[in-house]
């Protein structure tokens, strides 16, 4: 089987420093790393208000006394 000529079909080559100037990205990871931003904020805003809920709920209780 002949070694196609990859040229033909287009494709740029690269070479060692090219490949290593490359970022990954596109829309598979742009969509995960949003995804991952919004849960971690989503989280943090949860923990943020449980927290505060508690310590005034804890005020209360305690200021009543």
């Amino acid at each position: 089987m002949k070694n196609p000529e990859l040229k033909n079909f287009g494709v740029q080559e690269m070479n060692t420093a090219e490949m290593s100037a490359i970022e990954g990205g596109g829309i598979i990871n742009d969509l995960a790393k949003g995804l991952f931003n919004e849960a971690i904020s989503i989280t943090t805003n949860f923990v943020q208000s449980t927290v505060s809920f508690l310590g005034n709920t804890l005020g209360t209780i305690f200021g009543s006394l």
